[in-house]
């Protein structure tokens, strides 16, 4: 979908950035100074678009703190705000807790008006009542002149049909990767996603690092991934594509996805990830195979939340 901000190709998400988010060892908070250098160095390779949220530490001071000086247009901002269990069903409270989290967002990113604004899903919330309350929380933002375009970020890829076509809602994140077959590339909601003028971003392509995990190293109720780690693992050598290069050429097959999220802990990482955009696509014969051989991973192993490790 076509927007008055640039969105690139490439996300840069920032909860690495704003605080310990890893799940695995290894993955840690890069310092401030690591940090600017990753963000300038995304801008100088053509990502002219940030993914943070209030929940994200210090991501969005930090974002605004950089660019601030960066000319509106030049760069775009999606930023999210969760409400309490408490608000969900009570307008009032839900508003009031809406609105806040939105004027903090404003101050720390040093913004007049945030471009992106989505919910923050959470999936023990009742959908149904989300879905009739939400409508109106990004009415009274907009009336305001609080937000730009309001949307939606999903926990879970199950209440896609439910959350995407919501009056007001014209921006989703979802989570999308190889592992999850539930909605494939021709699944009929992608179709409908591009005739609505959704704009869609798309994140964990490599489900919060498990994609490109060890298969011995996994732990606790991982383990059954291993089977599927390494089937992933031939199918990849099969297309002579790293891991990393198969998962990114799936996601990146979806003609509905506007853009991928894509966090970095260092330099190194940061350009492999932009290097990825460059990966052939898949051939078809084993773009199906695969996709057949996924289509029963255990929801466990799509849910992060539900892993112990």
């Amino acid at each position: 979908m076509t927007s008055n901000f640039e969105i690139s190709p490439l996300t840069l998400g920032t909860v690495s950035l704003g605080l310990n988010y890893g799940v695995f060892e290894g993955q840690r908070q890069p310092d401030k100074r690591t940090a600017v250098h990753l963000i300038d160095t995304a801008i100088k390779n053509g990502i002219t678009c940030f993914d943070t949220a209030r929940e994200y530490g210090t991501a969005e001071t930090l974002l605004g703190e950089l660019l601030s000086g960066t000319s509106v247009g030049q760069v775009s901002i999606v930023t999210k705000f969760k409400i309490s269990k408490e608000a969900v069903g009570d307008f009032s409270l839900a508003k009031e807790q809406a609105r806040s989290s939105v004027l903090a967002s404003l101050q720390q990113l040093k913004l007049a008006r945030l471009p992106f604004c989505l919910f923050h899903m959470v999936s023990d919330y009742n959908t149904d009542v989300v879905a009739e309350m939400l409508p109106g929380l990004f009415v009274s933002l907009k009336q305001e002149g609080l937000i730009g375009s309001g949307g939606i970020s999903i926990d879970n890829l199950s209440e896609l049909p439910r959350l995407a076509f919501l009056p007001e809602v014209s921006v989703l994140q979802l989570p999308l990767n190889i592992f999850d077959q539930r909605f494939p590339e021709d699944h009929p909601v992608w179709e409908q996603l591009e005739k609505e003028n959704k704009i869609v971003f798309a994140r964990s392509v490599f489900l919060k690092g498990l994609l490109l995990r060890n298969p011995s190293a996994l732990t606790g109720n991982l383990q059954p991934a291993a089977f599927y780690l390494e089937g992933l693992a031939a199918f990849a050598k099969r297309c002579k594509m790293s891991i990393a290069q198969f998962c990114f050429s799936y996601v990146r097959n979806f003609k509905a996805i506007d853009s991928i999220v894509v966090g970095a802990d260092n330099e190194a990482q940061l350009l492999e990830n932009i290097g990825l955009m460059r990966t052939p696509p898949i051939p078809q014969q084993i773009l199906e195979e695969a996709k057949f051989f996924f289509k029963d991973v255990p929801e466990q192993l799509l849910i992060p939340k539900n892993w112990k490790l």
